[in-house]
């Protein structure tokens, strides 16, 4: 039985652990602000991320890794494995997929041992593909087994968050200025939403935050009998433990999950929506 290796990015905001445990190999992001470069879940955090631009800071500029570092990094974990399946951010809103697939070229005959597949989803959307794909693995399942059923999943996984407000989406220019100004003279807190690999606004909820995140929660699993009801993360940037507690009891009364895992925002994904962010990401049954 050939040996087959997981990687993917640091951005499907899996606990480290996870990855430790499951011998999952991981590709750092970066975030360039006005004082440097860091790499993402190493030398930068989402509470630091958050608390530079609540303080002023105002560059924050996230980056894939080059071509050059997936290629050492793909040669470095066919030292341990006979094939290697990587598990990539959506195509759609990063150069990760392209320069993985440009490393894979690079590397000629040894490329074909290392197959990439976009997951078209981020943070722990991306991040059930990844459980998905080790769990196959450790069963024993091929790698083309892994990933015919990968491209089956990602068709399946929600992934979706509540945003406090539209300041950070209008900082990465998202959404223009009169948009973030109504946003906010209105208590309007946006809904964000994978659509084939996009991020769209699924709309918005009105008024009180606390609130909104408990409608925000019901929206989303309103059909719960249509709910694969293994696993739901709650994925958050920079929220309070009550909001936290919150947010599980209000997931706890809809749908009975064997497993609600709580995950902090990646530095990456937080920079895109904002600290108060919080979203339920699930997957959906055939």
């Amino acid at each position: 039985m050939k040996k087959i290796g997981i990687t993917t990015d640091c951005v499907c905001d899996l606990p480290e652990e996870y990855f430790i445990l499951n011998d999952v190999g991981v590709v750092y992001f970066y975030i360039t602000t006005s004082t440097g470069r860091f790499r993402d879940g190493y030398e930068i955090d989402s509470a630091n991320l958050i608390e530079y631009l609540e303080n002023g800071g105002e560059k924050a500029e996230t980056c894939a890794p080059e071509p050059i570092e997936y290629k050492s990094f793909f040669e470095e974990q066919l030292k341990k494995y006979d094939e290697i399946i990587h598990i990539s951010i959506t195509d759609k809103v990063s150069l990760s997929y392209r320069n993985a697939l440009e490393a894979v070229k690079d590397m000629g005959d040894e490329g074909k041992r290392v197959h990439v597949a976009d997951s078209e989803h981020l943070s722990t959307g991306m991040g059930h593909v990844v459980i998905n794909a080790v769990d196959m693995r450790n069963g024993g399942s091929s790698v083309q087994e892994i990933l015919e059923e990968t491209e089956r999943l990602k068709k399946r996984v929600s992934t979706s968050f509540i945003a406090k407000n539209a300041d950070y989406l209008y900082r990465n220019g998202r959404v223009s200025k009169t948009v973030r100004d109504i946003c906010d003279t209105f208590m309007i807190h946006p809904i964000l939403h994978l659509k084939n690999g996009r991020m769209t606004l699924k709309g918005v909820q009105i008024g009180n935050y606390d609130n909104s995140v408990k409608r925000y929660i019901r929206q989303e699993l309103r059909h719960s009998k249509k709910i694969d009801k293994r696993r739901l993360f709650i994925t958050h940037v920079g929220c309070t433990v009550k909001k936290i507690s919150e947010a599980k009891a209000e997931v706890n009364r809809l749908c009975a999950f064997e497993e609600v895992i709580v995950t902090k925002a990646s530095a990456t994904i937080s920079s895109n929506c904002g600290e108060g962010t919080i979203g339920v990401l699930y997957i959906n049954e055939n």
